[in-house]
């Protein structure tokens, strides 16, 4: 599948939660208006503090489907099965890994640079209910069968399929995107809340970037 279909299948926005800017509100008020690099630093730091409670921030879901199909061929006729199963694939990143250590903050330019951990697959959901089963069988084939045995076949093959779709490229680079729209809302959202006009710069290291390069 290209990019192109991948961002309109699995592009779902953002989902970051009201909860969780609740919880962030609270905490900011605490730093008040004050300035300077050690306070954007300690205001981003505390910010992903108190996140981590959640472990992870979802940053993206992709609506996809498998498609497996099953043959068995012998001289009194063929049996194909194929299986076509929706599913929801779950990107996060673990906010527990992000080395606030790293974090820089460029004065000069008002820009604050986040190293970030690369987005995972937590979860799969295959929607079986609502998968589609085609079956084709010669005159000697019978369902009792080989049909029956093509279709236990495909259902035990839609969960390597799908995480393999949801470790290709392409949907890794639409919930990395996500991912760094995320943090980036998250952190300058925080830094507002202080009085300053930050602008955050999130990367990834899994990428070889350093806060140098993201500018």
């Amino acid at each position: 599948m290209n990019e192109k279909g991948w961002k309109r299948l699995a592009l779902a926005g953002l989902s970051v939660s009201l909860a969780l800017l609740v919880v962030l509100i609270a905490g900011w008020q605490l730093y008040g208006r004050l300035f300077g690099q050690e306070t954007i630093l300690k205001t981003a730091s505390g910010t992903l503090l108190r996140l981590e409670r959640d472990s992870h921030l979802v940053t993206t879901r992709a609506f996809v489907q498998a498609v497996v199909r099953e043959r068995n061929e012998a001289w009194y006729g063929t049996a194909e099965v194929i299986r076509i199963v929706p599913a929801t694939i779950h990107y996060a990143v673990n906010l527990a890994e992000i080395d606030r250590a790293q974090m820089k903050y460029d004065e000069a330019k008002r820009v604050l640079f986040v190293p970030l951990p690369d987005v995972k697959v937590v979860a799969i959901d295959p929607d079986l209910t609502r998968s589609e089963t085609i079956r084709s069988l010669d005159l000697l084939r019978t369902q009792s069968g080989a049909g029956n045995d093509l279709e236990e076949a495909t259902e035990k093959m839609v969960r390597p399929a799908l995480e393999k779709i949801g470790d290709s490229p392409e949907a890794m680079k639409v919930a990395r995107e996500q991912a760094i729209a995320a943090v980036q809302k998250l952190l300058e959202s925080a830094l507002a809340a202080t009085g300053r006009a930050i602008e955050v710069k999130p990367y990834f290291k899994s990428e070889g970037l350093t806060a140098k390069q993201a500018t």
